[in-house]
């Protein structure tokens, strides 16, 4: 029996075997950015720092489970009346929250020093309507208890029933289209 202990731990250490869970805390530094255009220029919008103390529990199964919730007040597109337009547009006052929920991934992610991508479902929750969609991350170990997970997907106002916003008349229209990507700097706590 303790050699089959001692057999588990080594291949746990050295990653051949891998925990029926893991649990992952989300680390402060961790990004959301959101790029779009208008019939003018470009724009990106951000939140440069996570303020939730979110963890994230994966399965072998590759079931994820996890929810971060951003401050949509947090969002800076650093322009004053862009920003301003942006939240106003996610209706902001009414639905402070953008809430990320993290359903399921195609495979329990290797975590090692090259980078893997892997196909993924989250349910994002933005302006009170709740769509639900696949992602593709990138994963990838940094050090001995830390990865970093980066996803990536293209969304539109419409998905949530919103109406991208338009200025002087209709002179400036923004697009639809808004390509996101949020980057998950996660700490291993077991």
């Amino acid at each position: 029996m303790l050699l089959l202990r001692a057999i588990l731990i080594l291949g746990l250490f050295t990653g051949l075997v891998k925990p029926a869970k893991s649990r992952w805390l989300v680390q402060k530094n961790s990004t959301i950015r959101i790029e779009g255009s208008t019939n003018v220029n470009s724009f990106c919008c951000h939140v440069n720092e996570y303020l939730g103390p979110d963890t994230i529990t994966l399965s072998a199964s590759g079931a994820s489970l996890g929810v971060l919730a951003v401050d949509i007040e947090r969002f800076s597109c650093n322009n004053r009346i862009m920003t301003g337009e942006f939240k106003r547009t996610l209706k902001y006052q009414q639905y402070p929250q953008l809430k990320i929920v993290f359903v399921s991934l195609e495979k329990v992610p290797a975590f090692s020093a090259t980078p893997e991508i892997i196909r993924g479902w989250v349910e994002v929750d933005l302006a009170g309507l709740s769509r639900k969609f696949e992602v593709m991350y990138t994963s990838c170990r940094t050090n001995d208890e830390n990865v970093d997970l980066v996803g990536s997907r293209t969304f539109g106002f419409s998905d949530f029933g919103l109406t991208p916003p338009r200025k002087m008349g209709g002179l400036i229209r923004v697009n639809d289209r808004l390509d996101v990507e949020f980057t998950l700097h996660l700490h291993q706590i077991n």
